[in-house]
C-alpha cells in the first residue's frame, strides 16, 4: 500500500512539472534601437510613435550637460525616467517599456526644457 502511494507522489510530480514547464513565459521582445542625438536646443524625438520595449541610445553631441527623461502617469501613478546627465560625447542607454499612451520626453538639465528640449513620445 506504501509503494502506491509513493508512485502516485512520483507522478502527481511529473504532472506538476509539466504544467508548470508549459506555463513558462515566452521569450521577452527584441526591444527596438531609437538612436537620441542630444544637442542645444534639441532631442531629434519630434512626436515620435514607438511600440515597447524601446531601448534608446543616447549620446550627447552638444557643448553642454544634457540628459533624457520621460515622465507620465501609468496606473494613477506618477513616474519619471531619466539618464544621468552626460557631458559633451558621453553615450548611455535607456530601456523604456510603457503601457500605450503618450508621455513627454525632455532634457531634465535646468532651462533646457524651456529652451525646447522637449518632445511627447507614443507607445502604440
Amino acid at each position: 500500500m506504501q509503494r502506491n502511494t509513493i508512485i502516485g507522489l512520483v507522478s502527481g510530480l511529473v504532472l506538476l512539472t509539466s504544467s508548470v514547464q508549459a506555463a513558462a513565459p515566452a521569450t521577452p521582445a527584441k526591444p527596438t534601437v531609437v538612436q537620441v542625438k542630444l544637442n542645444e536646443w534639441t532631442m531629434g524625438l519630434d512626436a515620435m510613435k514607438v511600440k515597447g520595449p524601446v531601448q534608446f541610445e543616447v549620446v550627447n553631441d552638444g557643448k553642454y550637460p544634457h540628459a533624457l527623461a520621460i515622465e507620465g502617469s501609468v496606473g494613477g501613478k506618477d513616474f519619471e525616467l531619466s539618464t544621468g546627465w552626460l557631458k559633451a560625447g558621453e553615450k548611455t542607454t535607456l530601456l523604456v517599456n510603457l503601457p500605450a499612451g503618450t508621455y513627454n520626453s525632455y532634457c531634465p538639465v535646468p532651462g533646457h526644457e524651456a529652451k525646447g528640449m522637449k518632445s511627447p513620445l507614443t507607445f502604440e
